[in-house]
């Protein structure tokens, strides 16, 4: 399909972007823990696909080069939030529409069958305690223990040595570790209560 698309043929480029679309965004959203952020960050890759992949050498495979432009987009957006000032949004303030304006509605907070809500809630534990994870950590945890990669893969998708690959993975579980024992402690406080 690359060779489909580098002579001309753009219907060879929709494929490829159906072909991986669903993993690029699993993985943007493992690494954001935003939806939005996520569809921005896979758009924004397969912009990238688009304009580069004439550039692509062949070197490693086509996915690991767009699992790479994922992580770039990622830890550019990263490095760009950090010089942007916070915006502070009023959970009271209502929102303007063009018929007027409309109280901020929140999603119910009914609970379902309590097995689904143990998952569900552990779940956003861990994604929580991902997000607040080094955004290099994220990465290594993402690609290997949600993404499935092997070392070797995500040393070609980072561009780094096996070796600190390996270590970066370690650290990184040892930090999501020590978070979701903090975010447990703190669970068990409040139940106390």
């Amino acid at each position: 399909m690359v060779e489909q698309f580098l002579q001309g043929n753009a219907a060879a480029f929709e494929e490829l972007v159906i072909r991986y679309e669903q993993k690029v965004f699993q993985l943007a959203y493992r690494l954001s823990g935003d939806l939005d952020d996520a569809s921005d960050l896979a758009q924004e890759a397969f912009l990238k696909v688009y304009k580069y992949l004439g550039q692509w050498q062949g070197k490693a495979s086509f996915s690991t080069w767009l699992y790479r432009i994922v992580t770039n987009a990622f830890l550019d957006d990263v490095r760009k939030r950090k010089r942007r000032p916070p915006v502070a949004v009023s959970l009271d303030a209502s929102i303007p529409t063009e018929d007027g304006e409309v109280l901020r509605e929140f999603p119910s907070t009914d609970a379902g069958p309590e097995q689904e809500y143990l998952r569900l809630e552990l779940q956003q534990m861990v994604q929580t305690a991902l997000s607040e994870l080094e955004p290099e950590y994220r990465v290594m945890l993402t690609l290997r223990d949600i993404q499935g990669h092997s070392y070797e893969e995500i040393a070609q998708i980072t561009q780094l040595k096996l070796g600190t690959v390996k270590s970066r993975i370690s650290r990184a579980r040892a930090a999501l570790r020590k978070k979701l024992r903090a975010a447990e402690q703190y669970a068990e406080l409040l139940r106390q209560i």
